[in-house]
């Protein structure tokens, strides 16, 4: 089945995502699902943008899994907002068209996604099972805030990407979520002392992150990242709690 353009059922822009269908998709049952949510400079309205250096990185893996690829405007800095609905209609959409098991539901992001799994986390707490972040940075540049950022999102989004203890924030707002960083130690757009600061964080409430820095590396570290060494078995043996996941409640009353 390989990469095909789902139409998206909700009618927003663009009207079709990326997904990838492994080739023995048609005998897993109730497969998970990973979000994959890109950088910025694959931002816009061409849904084959995303895919950028990806195809034979997934060809060649073949997760177990359905992994779609919602685009960001170009107009948005990061999936918040509408960015943010976006992403989570596209999860309701594929669990009710494809029988995904609502309970694993991944993210995995990089850079400018990589900040937006932190956001997503946080903002749907009990949806996630557990999440990639690779690249990501958490420093809002510019004194003025995200363009069309809901205004009760505000509060939320200034204290985990704005205020001085930004880390922390992340810390306790992520924390019972499972995740693993990677990212290189020369990273220049992204400082990897900001991704060490909420390992801390989240390592000082008694949570336990992973993380792999790639020495001697800089920002392009997502290649190298999707090919680590269990990477994909450890997301995947990663779950919600049903009694705490609603994604399948959102399906419920659909025809599949």
């Amino acid at each position: 089945m390989a990469f095909e353009l789902l139409p998206n059922a909700h009618g927003s822009t663009p009207r079709e995502f990326v997904a990838f269908f492994p080739n023995n998709f048609e005998a897993i049952e109730n497969p998970p699902l990973v979000v994959f949510l890109h950088g910025s400079a694959e931002r816009g309205t061409d849904p084959g943008l995303v895919l950028k250096g990806l195809e034979t990185a997934f060809q060649d893996l073949q997760l177990p899994a359905l992994v779609i690829f919602p685009q960001c405007d170009d107009h948005h800095r990061a999936y918040y907002g509408a960015m943010d609905t976006r992403v989570i209609q596209a999860i309701d959409q594929v669990i009710a068209q494809y029988a995904v098991d609502p309970r694993r539901i991944y993210l995995v992001g990089y850079s400018m996604g990589g900040s937006s799994n932190l956001w997503l986390a946080a903002k749907h707490p009990g949806k996630i099972a557990a999440m990639v972040c690779i690249a990501p940075g958490i420093t809002w540049i510019g004194a003025q805030a995200p363009a069309a950022l809901p205004a009760d999102e505000k509060a939320l989004f200034d204290s985990m990407f704005v205020a001085h203890d930004r880390p922390e924030a992340i810390a306790r707002s992520i924390g019972n979520i499972p995740v693993w960083f990677l990212q290189g130690t020369e990273d220049q757009a992204c400082p990897i002392d900001e991704t060490r600061a909420v390992v801390s964080g989240l390592r000082q409430l008694g949570f336990a992150p992973l993380e792999t820095e790639y020495d001697g590396m800089g920002h392009d570290t997502l290649l190298t990242a999707l090919s680590e060494d269990g990477l994909f078995e450890w997301l995947f043996s990663q779950s919600c709690n049903a009694a705490a996941c609603d994604f399948g409640k959102a399906g419920e009353n659909r025809n599949v």
